[in-house]
């Protein structure tokens, strides 16, 4: 009976602590949002949302990027995350920190919203943008949420022009591309790859599907004759030789017959993860690659 009665003491005062824990976090919060010149401190749990921080945000007011920042397939700013904490995702650690905002995205489980409102802890979820024209309003939008708006437009105009240089490396012809990837999928309208396709100036025939992503035979891919297959490549390693039974088909002679090394091109996977930050570097890439490509046949045909 005494163990007992003790036990149940033990867990009560548990709770008051717990209770006076999480009101002083929210008294905090309060008073620092009642601030006008504070900024808020954010925990970053979307990829895409890290570039915009890092390029945008006060240094101090990050207190956390995802751990994909770190991984240079997925991330192309892996350097510059180098110089930022980087947060394990579980939500007993960030509230350890007492963020003001935490940023999430469509694949994020959402956090408990009473919990959160208790804490004064914003959440503010960015959609996957599949092309730079959403991206933009989703750099905006962030710049609104963390106070820094001004910072956000100024990065935003920067972005713009490093786009409209890379577009103003003209191709001499509307190429036809279509992406290619493991057991046969192609992607369509609406999606990242599309996007970066269209703004290089060239023509993306995985259009015909008539979807965002899905199968295509390859016997319609021939059918079709684009002038180039893309592949993603995850690092700087770029062959036509599969990998495994998911990869046999980019490897099928059909499609080494039909595409000579100079029209099977690549763009690094960190490059297509997120539209926004590495569009202008994607689309880049994309000219750049078609043009090397297109002076390569033009070379080999003429010692022919």
């Amino acid at each position: 009976m005494v163990n007992r009665k003790r036990e149940t003491l033990i867990a009560l005062l548990a709770v008051i602590i717990i209770f006076f824990h999480t009101t002083g976090m929210a008294d905090q919060s309060e008073n620092l949002r009642n601030n006008k010149t504070h900024l808020p401190r954010v925990v970053s749990l979307n990829l895409c949302a890290d570039a915009y921080l890092m390029a945008f945000a006060k240094p101090e007011q990050i207190l956390g990027l995802t751990q994909q920042s770190s991984d240079p397939t997925l991330s192309a700013f892996v350097e510059e995350a180098s110089n930022f904490p980087v947060s394990g995702g579980r939500m007993a650690n960030i509230l350890e920190q007492q963020p003001d905002i935490i940023i999430i995205n469509n694949y994020s489980a959402p956090p408990n919203k009473a919990l959160m409102d208790r804490l004064g802890i914003k959440i503010v979820k960015l959609d996957a943008a599949n092309s730079y024209q959403s991206a933009r309003t989703e750099i905006l939008q962030l710049g609104k949420a963390i106070h820094r708006l001004e910072a956000a437009k100024a990065y935003l105009a920067e972005l713009d022009k490093e786009l409209e240089d890379a577009r103003h490396t003209e191709l001499t012809y509307m190429p036809s591309i279509i992406n290619y990837q493991r057991r046969g999928i192609v992607v369509g309208e609406t999606h990242i790859l599309d996007d970066i396709i269209q703004l290089a100036g060239a023509q993306n025939l995985g259009r015909d599907t008539g979807r965002t992503i899905g199968p295509m035979s390859l016997e319609n891919l021939i059918r079709l004759q684009p002038d180039y297959v893309l592949s993603i490549s995850e690092n700087d390693e770029q062959t036509l030789k599969s990998q495994d039974r998911g990869s046999e088909i980019l490897s099928h002679p059909a499609l080494q017959k039909m595409f000579s090394a100079e029209r099977h091109i690549y763009i690094p996977q960190n490059l297509t993860v997120c539209a926004g930050a590495t569009t202008p570097k994607a689309v880049a890439h994309l000219i750049e690659t078609l043009q090397s490509s297109q002076l390569s046949a033009e070379t080999r045909q003429i010692s022919e």
